[in-house]
């Protein structure tokens, strides 16, 4: 099967699950340039409802909450391919992937395409800090040479294939039904009561705005960048990661008790998996 130009699908609002692309494109070396469709930001969202005939594309988003985020899901939703080639993608803070990888090779299937393999990369955990640090820099040179390999992997088993279908991927782990997200219902049931998001230090704050910019979710108010609307916040810390100044922050003392418990489980060093 010939391994025509690429196209990449991605959410990635810290920037690992991007670096990870990158390097499995470099290994996969494609005809054509490449093109990087970065869903990142809700404007880029609004165009739904494209179909990818061409191949083969890859779908690559982080994990949150042992699943897919539901704003990159509701969008992969929305494609369509005609039995085209896909590689399934999900990067993760050294912790677990749990049922990501699953469910994003079932949504490519639900949409007519073919997952011809699937890989579950480490990236740096959104609640690493410096005191209790989780995949800190990674995706690091490793990780990129082992993406680099995975995409060559990719290149030789398309074109070793006649057909998108006689490369099938059987499955990936996980399971069905999914694992019940909840980290995401408990974040939504304390949100009725009070806000819960990273807030702005005014004293810290330069207004530089780049938080604003990161954010996947258009949450902080562009005039008022000290306003956070946690209705669309979906504590992925962009704008935490982002910051220059580390204005941005969470106030709440309760979070980094449990952020503790969660990062004390991310210590040992994972490595990349892919299944071909």
């Amino acid at each position: 099967m010939d391994n025509g130009p690429i196209t990449s699908v991605y959410f990635s609002p810290t920037g690992t699950t991007r670096r990870v692309v990158e390097g499995i494109i470099a290994g996969m070396r494609g005809r054509g340039r490449p093109f990087m469709l970065d869903v990142t930001k809700k404007a880029r969202r609004y165009d739904s409802a494209r179909e990818l005939k061409a191949g083969p594309v890859i779908f690559a988003a982080p994990v949150y909450y042992g699943r897919i985020p539901e704003a990159a899901a509701e969008y992969f939703n929305s494609l369509t391919g005609s039995g085209t080639p896909a590689v399934i993608v999900v990067v993760y803070g050294n912790r677990a992937y749990d049922d990501a990888l699953i469910e994003l090779y079932d949504i490519a299937v639900r949409r007519g395409f073919v997952p011809v393999a699937a890989g579950a990369f480490i990236g740096e955990h959104s609640y690493s800090t410096e005191i209790i640090p989780a995949a800190a820099g990674r995706p690091d040179v490793k990780d990129i040479e082992a993406a680099r390999a995975f995409g060559k992997a990719v290149q030789e088993k398309l074109l070793g294939c006649g057909r998108a279908q006689e490369a099938l991927l059987a499955g990936v782990p996980g399971a069905r039904p999914y694992i019940e997200p909840e980290g995401l219902y408990l974040l939504r049931e304390i949100r009725k009561a009070r806000p819960f998001t990273p807030q702005t230090d005014e004293s810290l704050c330069t207004r530089c705005n780049r938080c604003v910019e990161a954010c996947p979710q258009d949450a902080i108010d562009p005039v008022d960048i000290f306003k956070t609307d946690n209705r669309e916040c979906i504590m992925c810390f962009a704008c935490v990661k982002i910051c220059p100044v580390s204005a941005r922050r969470m106030a709440e003392a309760g979070f980094f008790l449990r952020v503790k418990e969660i990062l004390e489980k991310c210590r040992e060093r994972k490595e990349p998996e892919w299944y071909l």
